[in-house]
């Protein structure tokens, strides 16, 4: 399930070179295991309180959706008495109790009960609407934190290469000094950006952490320590129109579905309305004994009957209740609209800045590899040592750089696409390909 979540997240196209790999950060270092996305994903839907309270009003309306239509179903009572003259107890025998049985069942109310399990039937629908709506914003909200942690992780190590470089600078400058060919103001310089890269570091160091304790907090592991990357040497794409996205949204979206359920509902609000009208049947049925003070049953009596009840005058509550179900319907057909219209700008947006953030990666994934064939040659040089450390180490933190910067740029594509999908109202790209497939179908 999570693996297929994943691969619906992102299109993962295996390119002819990979990406250089980047050191590995601190935590790793020290031994620690990395969760994967998917590891992470499971525990957070697991440990979700939201997702346990969605599952929880589903139960509750599911229960009442099945009261509701025993609503419907005949009730059978019994029924004892004892009464006599409180001044006269002495009096009293088995002439003074009396026992019923009791059949009642509501045949015909206007459509009163059948309006009740309609109810009930949207309220379970839209508990299960919001069910989903629930699980669709806690994957994003765990895409982003999962991201966000590993943002702050690359962060750690460009900040590593940028001290490290510094210091090196430093220590020349330090050289230089003692030789006379630097100044103190800039030894004063050098050292203070070395303190300034430490603070920066420290900085991202306590980032990550802060990640890594939201992740072992929202999970409910407290073994996490860090976070696994991403595939490496991916190209990423669009690959279904914007029209199939819309068409899936407006079938999957949970805040186009409620709408129009609530537009069902009130098309039946309108018809029990109208069913007011006619009148009510009551069907009841009834015995009832008396027992004598010999034991013997002296009186039994069987009683069925009907009651027929028809209004002759309600001083115009049946008009104005058609007239509100009327009006209930105008607002609920106009709430619909307006939400699938509010859906489908909301999927162009999300659509458009999945399409925005590859523009971006395609063009920084051109410049990096400029940047590949600048470090290889450099790597060259400085074996044959025509370039120095200083050389070679700013080198290796502009590869670095422009490393990290992909990086980045391939999560925030990926996070893009993950709202994309949230805003859909599915998981899988899957989904929105049948669609598409659908379309062409019914062209045909």
């Amino acid at each position: 399930m999570t693996m297929r979540l994943l691969m619906g997240l992102m299109v993962l196209v295996a390119s002819p070179g990979t990406m250089s790999s980047v050191e590995a950060s601190s935590d790793e270092r020290e031994g620690g295991q990395p969760i994967a996305y998917e590891r992470v994903l499971d525990l957070i839907l697991k440990n979700s309180f939201r997702i346990a309270l969605a599952d929880e009003r589903v139960d509750f309306a599911a229960r009442a959706l099945r009261n509701a239509k025993r609503r419907r179903l005949p009730r059978l009572s019994v029924q004892t008495w004892l009464s006599g003259d409180v001044f006269r107890i002495d009096q009293w025998s088995d002439n003074n109790i009396g026992t019923y049985l009791t059949l009642d069942w509501d045949f015909y109310q206007n459509g009163a009960m059948m309006q009740q399990v309609a109810q009930s039937w949207a309220n379970l629908a839209s508990a299960l609407f919001t069910r989903q709506r629930a699980v669709s914003e806690e994957i994003t909200a765990t895409t982003n934190l999962f991201y966000d942690t590993l943002k702050a992780k690359r962060q750690i190590e460009f900040a590593e290469g940028t001290l490290k470089l510094d210091e090196l600078q430093l220590d020349i400058v330090r050289s230089w000094f003692s030789e006379g060919r630097r100044t103190r103001s800039e030894l004063g310089d050098a050292e203070a950006k070395v303190f300034e890269s430490r603070l920066t570091l420290t900085r991202a160091r306590q980032d990550f952490q802060k990640a890594i304790l939201t992740l072992r907090q929202r999970t409910g592991d407290e073994s996490i320590v860090s976070v696994e990357d991403l595939p490496r040497g991916i190209t990423w794409a669009v690959d279904f129109a914007l029209e199939d996205a819309i068409r899936t949204a407006l079938d999957h979206q949970p805040d186009v579905l409620i709408p129009k359920a609530n537009v069902e509902l009130a098309k039946l609000g309108v018809k029990y309305a109208k069913l007011r009208r006619w009148p009510s049947v009551r069907f009841l049925t009834g015995t009832d004994y008396a027992f004598a003070p010999s034991g013997t049953t002296r009186d039994f009596g069987f009683r069925v009957g009907v009651i027929l009840s028809y209004p002759l005058y309600d001083a115009g509550d049946r008009k104005s209740r058609i007239e509100t179900a009327r009006s209930g319907l105008r607002q609920a057909r106009m709430e619909q609209l307006q939400a699938q219209d509010q859906m489908e700008q909301k999927v162009t947006d999300s659509y458009s800045a999945v399409s925005n953030q590859l523009d971006l990666l395609h063009l920084a994934e051109k410049r990096h590899q400029k940047v590949e064939t600048d470090f290889a040659i450099a790597q060259e040089d400085f074996k044959e040592e025509t370039i120095g450390n200083l050389e070679m180490a700013r080198i290796r933190l502009q590869h670095l750089q422009s490393v990290r910067q992909i990086e980045g740029l391939r999560l925030d594509a990926l996070l893009a696409r993950a709202k994309l999908l949230q805003s859909i109202g599915v998981s899988f790209t899957e989904e929105i390909k049948a669609y598409a497939d659908k379309g062409v179908e019914e062209e045909k």
